[in-house]
């Protein structure tokens, strides 16, 4: 991915623009075209092959990078030896239930009974034999060259009520170089790019296969599978399939994780090692020009232009990001501690100044004592936030049974424990509201923080938000919620009580079990109130954030918040998850979720980001007037990329966890992003970025299992494409 050669105007959403197709070549191959079928001299069996690359190669003579084989097996056998290569097998299911297949490598004592439709894979170079009963066994056979690439298996019932992580069955993201999906039974319609321009659509039908080519350091192709009947419907109850979609990428390396630049953002990563093998496709294919980042043309309000009077703000705001929760800023350069402060001009005089000509003041002051051997960015000068008043000011709370707005007096501010509900001791779990009611009537806003009881820089943001707000001049009401799970926050834990997590449970239950009838009593005494949502989040413990938000651009009155907030990120998400802004939005408020960088502490330049984002709405509201003083400071991160879509990868192993590219960093394809070694120190596993893209989060807790989070991944929005109407994560 390349980026612009000019400076991108301040407060530009950006956007990837990448013209080309992701897809090279797509074809339906079937028994009667494009199958090669050959029985085997022994007479025990027959290979038919489906699909091999590069096409032209002879499997026996020529070294390959992968082949999709079909064997028809009649009896015992002797499989080939393929040295370098690894092998995969996928037995198709018959109507004989008591047949078996036994596989034996290097003569070993033990074999393995390999079970229809799970992948089994081995090492080309064995020698191996196969021993089945009541023949015939007919298996797919997938080999690939493993120094040009890996693949990944995939069987699928679609059609049916069992979902996946992320609650559906046949959708994906293509990340590979190739992809190849064998239908096992039934029909299947299956659309590539849906919301593309260059959307492709094949309707496919028992023992077929879609062969997919395509660039593989484009962005993600979207695949959605789809059950059909014999004439290509879709939509029936009664219609499933089944299907083994086999994804393979190539291997490349890269030494360079993007930076940023200055003034333009993301830089350019150095380029890939190109495989010196004929039988790569980067080593077979014409050069593709590559994407760039543009500003995205249909931004909610045009760019939040900063006059040049407030670069100097801007860039100190991004100095000050780089010491957050140890992450790396990648907006800008640092800039220098020292300069021309009180402070500095105080240790240079020292370095110049005899300890006895210092008058009695300075002679007691560490800083004199220490003579010039004081580094300058040691002294501790406090932070402007420090420095302005913080007391919300607001008087005692009242207890209330619900949240009733017209029961507080305007012009005021009030604070309320509102009853939610009865703990083991017959207590009430109460929650605390503050209620900001201006003079006049308007929109009320709703802004909720800490829905996860260890996610706090909400906290001090609604602090700052309730402060600032002079209620003689605010047309509406602004309601804050610092506390959402009061049991998770004492507790320093994300979870409610139950041990679940509040944030998939929306809009709850009236009689379901705890967190459900929590979230239940929340929606109805407290969110039903509210014209517009702000959720503020932060990363869950062992993982980190950059300044992101989730929301449904879809949704113009979301959009218009999201592009308000100015974050680094936005990453499109329709909700449809259990959180608390889906059920929301589902409710006619226009709703977002803002995370703000790391667990169980405060960040002082995110939450004065979030602060003035927060107050940019209120604006734009016609709520509460920004003019004048600190107002002109109210600058954010220089540009906000938009993701069409995100997905966390995750460890295949356990052992210590090394996790390189910073959180807002642009990696490409082919970046190494992690490794795992064990407690001795080999490495056991390494993990290269699948596709380009910008790192959302990262986990940095070193101890990983398997299964574990590595680095959650946005995929920058394409030129051209549709964002989805329903868009969901693996979280």
């Amino acid at each position: 991915m390349s980026l612009p050669t000019t400076e991108l105007p301040q407060g530009s959403m950006l956007e990837e623009d990448s013209p080309e197709p992701t897809l090279i070549r797509v074809k339906c191959l079937n028994s009667r075209e494009d199958y090669k079928t050959e029985a085997w001299k022994n007479g025990l069996g027959e290979t038919t092959e489906i699909s091999i690359y590069p096409p032209e190669m002879d499997p026996k003579n020529e070294s390959f990078f992968w082949r999709l084989n079909m064997h028809k097996i009649n009896a015992n056998c002797n499989f080939s030896v393929y040295p370098g290569y690894e092998c995969t097998t996928i037995v198709l299911p018959n109507d004989n239930t008591k047949s078996t297949f036994l596989l034996n490598h290097k003569g070993e004592e033990m074999s393995t009974n390999v079970k229809p439709l799970f992948p089994y894979s081995w090492n080309g170079a064995w020698p191996t034999s196969c021993k089945i009963s009541n023949p015939p066994i007919t298996n797919l056979q997938f080999m690939y060259k493993k120094d040009l690439g890996t693949a990944h298996f995939y069987v699928e019932k679609i059609g049916q009520p069992i979902s996946n992580e992320s609650g559906e069955t046949g959708k994906k993201l293509l990340l590979g170089a190739f992809a190849l999906v064998y239908i096992v039974n039934g029909y299947v319609r299956i659309t590539l790019d849906e919301n593309h321009l260059h959307r492709r659509t094949e309707f496919l039908s028992a023992g077929e296969t879609l062969y997919i080519e395509r660039d593989e350091e484009a962005s993600p192709t979207s695949i959605v599978i789809q059950a059909a009947d014999s004439k290509g419907s879709v939509g029936g109850h009664e219609l499933d399939a089944r299907v083994i979609t086999m994804e393979i990428s190539e291997s490349k390396k890269s030494t360079t994780v993007a930076s940023v630049d200055d003034n333009l953002g993301p830089s350019v990563p150095e380029p890939f090692t190109v495989p010196t093998d004929s039988s790569a496709p980067s080593a077979r294919r014409e050069p593709r020009r590559k994407g760039s980042l543009v500003v995205y043309d249909d931004q909610p309000l045009g760019n939040l232009g900063i006059p040049s009077t407030t670069a100097t703000a801007a860039a100190a705001a991004a100095a000050a990001a780089a010491g957050i929760g140890g992450t790396t800023a990648t907006i800008v350069e640092p800039l220098p501690i020292s300069g021309s402060t009180d402070t500095d001009i105080l240790a240079s005089s020292l370095q110049k100044t005899d300890l006895a000509s210092v008058d009695e003041g300075m002679r007691r002051d560490s800083i004199a004592m220490i003579r010039g051997k004081l580094d300058t960015s040691q002294v501790y000068e406090p932070p402007a936030a420090a420095l302005l008043p913080q007391d919300t000011d607001v008087p005692p709370p009242v207890v209330r049974d619900r949240l009733v707005i017209e029961d507080f007096p305007v012009n005021t501010i009030s604070t309320a424990w509102i009853k939610m509900v009865k703990q083991g001791l017959s207590e009430w779990v109460r929650l605390p509201v503050i209620i900001c009611r201006g003079s006049e009537e308007g929109p009320v806003v709703g802004i909720t923080a800490a829905v996860h009881g260890n996610e706090l820089n909400g906290v001090p943001c609604i602090h700052r938000v309730v402060a600032e707000i002079d209620v003689k001049k605010l047309k509406g009401t602004v309601v804050t919620v610092p506390c959402v799970n009061m049991v998770g926050y004492l507790q320093f834990k994300r979870e409610f009580a139950d041990g679940r997590d509040l944030n998939r449970q929306f809009p709850g239950k009236e009689d379901g079990f705890a967190s459900q009838v929590f979230c239940y009593q929340l929606m109805n005494k407290v969110i039903s109130q509210f014209n517009y949502l702000i959720d503020l989040h932060t990363a869950s413990f062992g993982r980190i954030n950059s300044y992101y938000v989730r929301a449904d651009m879809n949704d113009s009155g979301s959009a218009i918040l999201a592009r308000l907030q100015q974050p680094q990120i936005v990453l499109h998400n329709s909700g449809q998850d259990g959180t608390l802004r889906s059920a929301a939005a589902a409710r006619g408020i226009n709703a977002i979720t803002v995370e703000i960088g790391n667990p169980q502490l405060f960040q002082n330049q995110y939450v004065q980001w979030s602060y003035m984002g927060v107050m940019r709405i209120l604006d734009n509201l016609g709520m509460f007037e920004l003019n004048g003083g600190a107002d002109k400071i109210l600058v954010g991160p220089p540009n906000t990329v938009l993701c069409s879509k995100g997905f966390w990868i995750y460890t295949r192993t356990g052992g210590v966890l090394e996790v390189y590219p910073g959180v807002n960093t642009i990696i490409r394809k082919g970046d190494v992003i992690a490794r795992i070694k064990n407690i001795f120190g080999n490495v056991v596993d390494e993990y290269m970025a699948p596709c380009g893209g910008i790192v959302i989060g990262r986990s940095s807790n070193p101890v990983a299992m398997s299964g574990d989070r590595i680095l959650h991944l946005g995929v920058i929005k394409r030129k051209g494409e549709s964002l989805a109407k329903e868009a969901k994560e693996n979280y």
